[in-house]
């Protein structure tokens, strides 16, 4: 072979590999961390001690694994590059594992005690195996920036509800209704909720028994009572617009809301936060005894059901330690109820079923079950309002910081006017979990649609709009001269635990990617509800979305201007908040 042949054939071997190089590039999948915890998450040690703590980085398949250690206290306790931890001084220091990916953080508390410290005394033996506590999913990492909904351009093809009853339902008092007999019919002509792959999907349920009545307190009657809100019970479970099979719905009126979306986008933030269960919701016609009702969003019932709704499973007869579920709610006095000790707080009972004032359940059982869940409630507050920040011994010990922070994110984004634990506000309680929040409620008054947030709370100029905290500083129990929420209530107490702080920093910046798709969320569901939104409106059903002149929040010419407007108040307290969060 000579030179020239030589020389290309070299040439030919470099150029196939350079490619087969560039194809195995090609291939290379990058995998981004989603997360990272520590185990421990906290310990104790003598002074001279050391602990190796593990960093878990998820996904497992990650690419990027490293992480970087560090302390908040070089006196108390250090840590080398590979978690090793080494107890110096009595105190307490706080431990941070940072992934190089992405930035995520999680942290140890590390308690460190002298040699003066008192002798614990002779080991007791191992005792009872410690509860282990139920861990939430994210289930809001890989959710789509909105729903996929066929859309349907004729009012006529957009899904309808008709209801008929002989006698509407009647309001006894604040909040209480009377039930009364009726049928109902969901039809879906053109299967606008339909979902790739649904073969089971019903498009017309013909006519179902069912028994209906009102729901609501100020809300019932708002804008002169012409859009009221219900609750509904059918004979039998059904599957309804390609929603899972239930009996009890609710129909929301939401007159209060010019836009008709606060509620939609409340719900779709809870899910993007992770709150361990979001109820699902379709918009829909609403016909009574054939007349025009409005267009209402259908929402599945608030219940116990640890497979399909909130993850409980409700406490036996015979026992205590079981699940429990329970409402703030300062409106009526029908349902049974007990008042905190340290916060005041009315809070209902609302499964178990302890009956009500007219028919109460006195039994042994309801009476031992309501002494123990009134008494863990109480015991939470009195470790919050004593500051008992020990992650062991304090109120983290009782308290699921996790759905708390979830809660935090939703009801603070949205600006809440009742969702600094005065109204609508749910704790739970299972067997293998603390005291937890288990969903968010009622949201037509957020968003800046509430022109009197700013007096009736005190806050100073300019706060009362997309900038400036709320739920952060404003508490209060709605009662008993506290109308502004100038009385504590959980997280202005929570805020000065700083592992708190820095737990609600490390996940708003997990959620913050997720809270970006709002507004394309609003866009879309504005563009699946225009014909019934526009027939909603044009019917009289919305006062506050067409007025005669534009004042905003409470007036607008149109309901596009109301849902323009409340998608900029959205973004720009989206970019106030992810910015004050990291400040803090």
């Amino acid at each position: 072979m000579n030179f020239r042949n030589i020389r290309l054939l070299a040439l030919f071997t470099l150029a196939f590999a350079g490619v087969s190089c560039k194809q195995d590039e090609i291939r290379t999948v990058t995998v981004s961390v989603q997360g990272v915890s520590v185990q421990p998450a906290s310990a104790t040690l003598q002074e001279g001690e050391t602990l190796r703590l593990e960093a878990v980085v998820t996904p497992a398949t990650a690419t990027e694994k490293g992480v970087d250690w560090s302390t908040n206290d070089e006196k108390t306790a250090v840590v080398d590059e590979n978690g090793l931890v080494t107890a110096l001084a009595p105190g307490a220091a706080s431990i941070t594992v940072r992934t190089r990916d992405g930035g995520h953080s999680a942290r140890c508390r590390i308690t460190v005690k002298g040699p003066e410290d008192p002798d614990p005394g002779p080991d007791p033996g191992p005792g009872p195996d410690p509860i282990s506590f139920r861990v939430w999913e994210d289930t809001g990492a890989s959710l789509p920036d909105y729903p996929t909904y066929n859309t349907v351009s004729s009012l006529s093809d957009f899904p309808r509800i008709d209801i008929t009853w002989k006698k509407e339902t009647q309001r006894l008092a604040e909040g209480e209704y009377t039930w009364e007999d009726g049928t109902v019919r969901f039809r879906d002509p053109k299967g606008m909720y339909r979902t790739a792959g649904a073969e089971e999907y019903e498009t017309d349920s013909q006519v179902l028994q069912m028994r209906i009545r009102g729901r609501g307190n100020t809300s019932y009657d708002a804008e002169g009572g012409i859009k009221r809100s219900y609750k509904i019970k059918l004979a039998e479970h059904r599957k309804v617009f390609g929603m899972k099979g239930d009996k009890d719905w609710i129909l929301l009126a939401d007159v209060q809301d010019p836009t008709l979306l606060r509620n939609a986008v409340a719900l779709r933030i809870s899910r993007m936060v992770s709150m361990p269960w979001t109820p699902k919701f379709r918009a829909a016609e609403v016909y009574f005894n054939g007349k025009y009702g409005g267009c209402y969003l259908l929402v599945e019932a608030k219940e116990t059901d640890p497979e399909n709704k909130i993850p409980v499973t409700v406490v036996e007869p015979g026992q205590t330690d079981g699940g429990y579920l329970l409402e703030i709610d300062n409106k009526g006095d029908f349902d049974r109820y007990f008042r905190t000790e340290t916060f005041q707080k009315k809070i209902k009972f609302k499964d178990p079923d302890f009956g009500d004032r007219n028919n109460p359940d006195n039994s042994a059982d309801a009476q031992a079950q309501m002494a123990f869940i009134t008494g863990y409630v109480n015991e939470v507050e009195r470790l919050l309002e004593t500051r008992s920040f020990d992650p062991e011994t304090g109120y983290q010990s009782k308290l699921d910081l996790y759905t708390f922070i979830g809660n935090y994110i939703v009801q603070e984004l949205t600006m809440n006017v009742d969702g600094g634990m005065r109204l609508s506000t749910y704790f739970a309680k299972d067997k293998d979990t603390k005291l937890f929040m288990p969903m968010v409620w009622d949201f037509d008054l957020a968003l800046g649609n509430c022109t009197y947030i700013g007096s009736d709370f005190n806050l100073e100029p300019g706060m009362d709009g997309p900038k400036g905290w709320f739920i952060k500083i404003r508490g209060g129990s709605f009662e008993n001269g506290d109308w502004d929420g100038s009385r504590k209530s959980y997280y202005q107490y929570l805020f000065e635990d700083p592992l708190f702080v820095q737990a609600l920093k490390d996940r708003w910046n997990l959620v913050k990617p997720r809270l970006d798709k709002i507004p394309a969320f609003i866009d879309r569901m504005a563009e699946y509800n225009a014909p019934a939104y526009d027939h909603n409106v044009s019917a009289g059903k919305n006062p506050r979305a067409k007025r005669s002149y534009h004042y905003p929040p409470d007036n607008f010419t149109s309901w596009p201007e109301a849902v323009a407007w409340m998608k900029d108040f959205y973004t720009q307290r989206l970019a106030w908040l992810d910015e004050e969060i990291n400040r803090l």
